[in-house]
């Protein structure tokens, strides 16, 4: 059985899955995927736990539990002027982030500078925070695909 007719389509039935990453990251980014889903531009999306916006995007995603939601995975920050980092503290996940204690900027840092047992428990901790807070994700993605900078990232 494939995937169209597990969802009660018929089997020559092509569906198309519209994604929106980057929720929780600010303000106007969860206000255009709010916006977005209820008028059905996209059917999914996917949200930030590190971000300071999370907040705002979890009581949303666990009151609308009919779209489609998940974690985005985030080990990077990639913005200039807007800086975020773990959710653990920084002293529990010192390879991880900068010495400001914000994520690296682009995958290669990760990949050269975090151990794969902060990866791990970071990304525990992102995964255990958003179920918590009551989010149910259909799904796991990767901001930046920074769990692909290294396989040793990818493996876990």
């Amino acid at each position: 059985m494939n995937s169209a007719k597990k969802l009660g389509f018929s089997e020559n039935t092509k569906l198309l899955i519209v994604h929106a990453d980057d929720a929780g990251l600010s303000h106007s980014q969860n206000m255009a995927t709010i916006q977005s889903l209820e008028k059905g531009i996209v059917n999914s999306y996917s949200i930030m736990v590190p971000c300071p916006w999370f907040y705002e995007m979890a009581v949303f995603a666990k009151n609308n539990p009919q779209f489609d939601n998940g974690i985005h995975l985030t080990l990077t920050c990639e913005w200039e002027n807007y800086k975020f980092g773990p959710v653990l503290p920084v002293s529990e996940v010192p390879s991880l982030v900068d010495e400001y204690g914000h994520f690296y900027k682009k995958r290669e840092q990760l990949r050269e500078k975090a151990s794969a047992e902060d990866v791990k428990n970071e990304l525990q901790a992102q995964i255990k925070k958003a179920i918590k807070f009551g989010i149910k994700p259909t799904h796991m993605d990767s901001h930046m695909y920074s769990v692909g900078a290294s396989s040793k990232f990818f493996d876990i």
